[in-house]
């Protein structure tokens, strides 16, 4: 029995043993290689995930931080309407002054006449009143316009002594007017925005008058021969051109600034006849003529459009 129990015990710290040396080989030896892998990828993982939450952060924050950042930015107005151009179409009137030069001829036109024309001419300041209407095509403007002048010296001019050899009363000079000048025709323009640079012309009229005037006492009109004082009614031509600019653009009227040159050219007229009716001509019926050059500026009031409210467009 002693003998089985001494086995017994040595068998079992050699089983003691085993385990422990076992145990120590285990240790020793190298690890495997998957997990190695698995020891490493596990990092790798945890660092993914916490570079995901950063970016998130960072998303949120730039969320968040946008509307701020926006608000904290200056206004920037958007850019103004583009300007309308100036609209020339409209009715209008309007004041004008200068000056002109001028020719009044004396003509005797009937056969067997021998008394030689005579032509006086000067110059004087004049002024009148304008009105018209007109319409704006693209940049072209076709209108119309009346006006009416008179010269501030009733456009006077004087002629030396009149010869008696002639047929004239001693210590006489002659003297004519141009009494009024009237004037109705076209208007043909270009526009460039404000600017209107137009060319003019039609029919024109005017009143000129004869007279004779004693050298010794200055009095025109009571002393001389036949045909003194009389007035002859002529018809012609004028044309011209110019410039008007649009000064100041109103609530209801614009206010328009121009400068203009006219030549006018009234015919013949019969002004005397020594017969009455002129039937039987004779050596001392005469016709009255004139010819002359204005140039003047021109203030006008003009509406908008042909209505009288307030502009549609803008450009003011």
């Amino acid at each position: 029995m002693a003998y089985v129990r001494r086995n017994s015990s040595a068998a079992l710290g050699r089983a003691s043993d085993a385990r422990i040396t076992l145990r120590v080989a285990e240790r020793l030896q190298p690890k495997p290689l998957g997990s190695a892998t698995l020891k490493h990828r596990q990092p790798a993982r945890g660092q993914a995930d916490m570079k995901n939450r950063f970016l998130a952060s960072l998303a949120l924050a730039a969320m968040i931080a946008a509307p701020a950042t926006a608000a904290d930015l200056p206004y920037k107005a958007p850019p103004p309407l583009p300007e309308a151009y100036y609209d020339w179409s409209g009715a209008y009137v309007g004041l004008n002054v200068g000056g002109t030069h001028y020719n009044v001829t004396h003509h005797f036109p009937s056969p067997g006449a021998v008394t030689p024309d005579v032509t006086t001419g000067d110059h004087d300041a004049i002024f009148g009143i304008h009105a018209g209407a007109q319409w704006q095509w693209g940049a072209w403007v076709l209108g119309a316009e009346l006006a009416r002048s008179g010269c501030s010296h009733e456009c006077r001019s004087t002629s030396s002594v009149l010869p008696v050899a002639q047929g004239f009363e001693e210590n006489i000079f002659g003297e004519h007017k141009i009494i009024d000048l009237f004037t109705a025709g076209a208007r043909l323009g270009y526009a460039w925005d404000r600017l209107l640079v137009f060319a003019t012309g039609g029919f024109a009229s005017a009143h000129i008058e004869n007279a004779h005037c004693s050298t010794i006492i200055g009095i025109c009109g009571p002393l001389g021969g036949a045909g003194n004082g009389t007035v002859s009614n002529n018809r012609g031509w004028y044309a011209g051109g110019g410039f008007d600019y649009m000064a100041h653009k109103g609530a209801l009227f614009d206010v328009i600034l121009g400068v203009e040159y006219q030549h006018f050219d009234v015919g013949a007229a019969r002004a005397f006849c020594v017969n009455p009716g002129c039937v039987v001509p004779a050596v001392r019926d005469f016709d009255l003529s004139a010819t002359g050059d204005i140039v003047r500026a021109r203030l006008t009031i003009k509406t908008h459009g042909y209505g009288f409210g307030p502009p549609a467009g803008v450009g003011g």
